[in-house]
């Protein structure tokens, strides 16, 4: 059941932080790998949270949706049109080889014409509150705004709990995803693109 008193809302510049320590979590340590030691004096989640307040053409606040209770932000969808999940000029200019090397096949597997659900993260308090479920229905109306019919994500082949809120939303695996294992991202087995099956988001 859904907490009657959580706001969902459009994410805001001032929900940057947050947004990005649930990016953070989300990641599963993707993000710890990607941006460990890389700007001086700068963790990860700061990094991140610079990046999404910067407010370009994708990966912003903007991108969010929030759901708030007394406040204080406890969950997040954050998506975005898939051609913009891919390894970018700027991202190769940025990051290590390999960095990138270790994750490229994240960032060339893809769903064409789809909305990317880049993140999806609710506070541990608040889980199993039905707050998850309706960011998802959040997102797929997102969707529909946009004239696109299909949603797609990624999820790490060991989150199972993960994959049976997808599935019970729809989605259905579409590929693995190879990926090594590192110290730093501790997960096996790759992980799974997944997409809304059929021909849209009803």
């Amino acid at each position: 059941m859904v907490e009657v008193n959580v706001i969902y809302r459009t994410g805001k510049i001032e929900d940057c932080f947050r947004l990005a320590e649930f990016v953070y979590i989300a990641s599963g340590g993707v993000v710890e790998f990607m941006f460990h030691d890389l700007i001086p004096s700068q963790t990860p989640v700061q990094i991140v949270a610079g990046n999404l307040s910067a407010d370009r053409d994708h990966h912003t606040f903007r991108d969010a949706i929030v759901a708030e209770r007394n406040h204080k932000v406890i969950g997040m969808s954050l998506s975005y049109p898939s051609q913009y999940h891919r390894l970018s000029d700027g991202m190769r200019s940025f990051f290590p080889p390999d960095r990138l090397n270790q994750v490229k096949n994240i960032f060339t597997s893809g769903v064409d014409d789809s909305l990317y659900l880049d993140t999806l993260c609710v506070d541990q308090a608040f889980r199993g509150d039905g707050v998850g479920s309706k960011l998802i229905t959040l997102t797929r109306d997102r969707a529909g705004e946009l004239g696109i019919n299909t949603l797609s994500l990624i999820v790490l082949a060991d989150n199972k709990d993960a994959q049976r809120l997808y599935k019970r939303h729809g989605f259905e695996i579409a590929s693995h995803i190879e990926m090594d294992s590192h110290e730093l991202i501790p997960h096996e087995g790759g992980a799974y693109l997944m997409k809304s099956p059929g021909n849209g988001c009803p």
